[in-house]
């Protein structure tokens, strides 16, 4: 991919950013790989193909370009310039803890300047997430097909994110009230390891019911999520994904991982399909 320098500094979204750009440049001891883009981004390539390595002390190339990469190889391998591409398409988001690293499709709402965020229109993405768990919450159908989409998109991004095609078993959210149905977040869950074969682990609720997280703060939230999930030992040694339809603040999905780090479970990453526009 070969694009021409930027000219202003990159600004980091603390919520979530796409990659903006990316090239390489033939060395004589290999290539450099150049990015502008978030630290999380850096942080998965370098775990896609550990032969990258920061070019300088403090693995910045600059206010322009974020990061500069090193790597002994000729040139980059076919799947760390699908990620790349992927990544410049989807949002990165900060690690929830516990999580190695979080992916989302898109955005809830499309920002327009100087008009209320209430007005805001939502993205084709944040259409099928809200179709699905309220305007077609009771017509079948139109739900299903809603979640036949998410899940062809949601396989889509594993397709092209080697990160993400390591991970042999799936995880779960479970909604507030798992204990009288299975929320959309978790019939998505379902569909995405049906779809790929890969086995999946259904996480536990301790209580029958629990307030929606989107309408608690971070500290009553914290309280709520405190040990409510529980992951069966049969994921202990395994890679997971966790799905999930929408993002806020990440403490549901922390909330899981921990309970899947204290199953046993050796690497998670994180895959939504909308993030919240508030922090």
């Amino acid at each position: 991919m070969s694009v021409s320098a930027p000219t202003v500094p990159f600004f980091s979204d603390p919520r979530g950013n796409r990659l903006e750009s990316w090239t390489t440049r033939s060395i004589v001891t290999g290539h450099e790989l150049w990015l502008r883009g978030p630290d999380q981004v850096a942080r998965q390539v370098a775990a896609a193909d550990p032969e990258y390595r920061p070019y300088s002390p403090d693995a910045t190339a600059g206010p322009v370009w974020t990061h500069a990469l090193a790597s002994p190889r000729a040139s980059m391998l076919p799947e760390v310039a699908s990620l790349l591409n992927l990544l410049s398409q989807i949002l990165t988001l900060p690690e929830p803890p516990n999580v190695d690293s979080a992916l989302c499709l898109d955005w809830y709402k499309i920002p327009v300047a100087g008009v209320d965020p209430y007005q805001w229109q939502n993205t084709r993405t944040a259409e099928l997430v809200s179709s699905g768990k309220y305007r077609f919450r009771y017509q079948s159908s139109m739900q299903n097909q809603a979640g036949r989409t998410l899940t062809d998109i949601l396989c889509d991004v594993i397709n092209h994110d080697v990160l993400l095609q390591h991970a042999n078993v799936i995880l779960d959210v479970p909604g507030h009230d798992s204990k009288r149905y299975v929320s959309f977040g978790s019939r998505l869950a379902e569909a995405v390891a049906y779809r790929r074969g890969t086995p999946m682990i259904r996480v536990s609720s301790k209580s029958e019911f629990r307030p929606e997280a989107k309408n608690l703060n971070s500290t009553q939230k914290a309280s709520i999520l405190e040990d409510e999930f529980s992951v069966s030992p049969g994921a202990s040694g395994k890679s997971a994904l966790i799905i999930d339809d929408v993002f806020q603040s990440g403490s549901s999905m922390a909330a899981v991982a921990k309970a899947a780090r204290a199953s046993g479970v050796v690497s998670i990453q994180g895959l939504c399909c909308v993030r919240t526009m508030r922090r």
